[in-house]
């Protein structure tokens, strides 16, 4: 975190650069996603463990944990629910979009910019839905919607000796930022775009901001 030099960073409105240098994490959190963020706490105050506030974001051998949302070829748009501190389903998502090419969760003690748990991607084969995994970080997809900045730290799990499991290959950026940008196109009002990937020092860099604002701003 010293190197993000993270001062002031609870604001009450927000300015997103899509081309940032270095895509370097925007340093401010809106009003609303402060407001979100209490909600959430709110929201889970009543469990004693609760898997987005009492989990780590990361671990002692660098990897970053994800909790899975939604498994890989899921038409399902499961989301976590904050009181009962585990998934429901959103919506299905219909049979012209598709299943989603990628495990999708977020990563625990985070907010980003909507006011949602930092999204993450997790390569590889599905994994089961409410399962927390551990990874080490492979790039950044960076993302805009009608929210607003909305991009995605992409993990690969690691085998037992620390090495990495799944690469980000061209192919997989295709797939995944095609659906992504699809993947609202029959929502009226709504919109998503996928600019472009960053690499893993920018992924880092998101993690440790998103849960600088959780650390930061739930007292605020």
């Amino acid at each position: 975190m010293a190197t993000l030099r993270v001062a002031a960073i609870c604001f009450a409105a927000l300015s997103v650069a899509i081309a940032q240098e270095a895509n370097a994490p925007p340093v401010e959190l809106p009003a609303v996603a402060t407001q979100q963020l209490a909600k959430s706490l709110a929201a889970a105050k009543p469990h004693q463990q609760h898997i987005w506030r009492d989990t780590a974001p990361q671990n002692a051998d660098g990897t970053v944990n994800g909790y899975i949302e939604i498994s890989r070829g899921d038409r399902r748009k499961w989301e976590f629910d904050m009181v009962r501190n585990a998934r429901a389903i959103d919506r299905v998502m219909p049979e012209s979009i598709g299943g989603y090419p990628v495990n999708y969760g977020f990563v625990p003690q985070t907010i980003s910019y909507d006011g949602d748990p930092f999204d993450v991607l997790v390569l590889g084969p599905a994994i089961p839905g409410g399962r927390l995994v551990k990874g080490t970080i492979v790039g950044l997809m960076l993302m805009e919607d009608e929210k607003g900045w909305d991009a995605k730290v992409v993990i690969s799990r690691v085998a037992s000796d620390g090495s990495m499991l799944h690469q980000l290959t061209s192919r997989d950026q295709d797939e995944i930022a095609g659906y992504f940008r699809r993947y609202k196109a029959h929502e009226p009002g709504k919109f998503s775009k996928v600019p472009g990937w960053g690499a893993r020092e920018a992924g880092l860099a998101y993690v440790n901001m998103t849960h600088a604002f959780f650390r930061e701003c739930r007292t605020q």
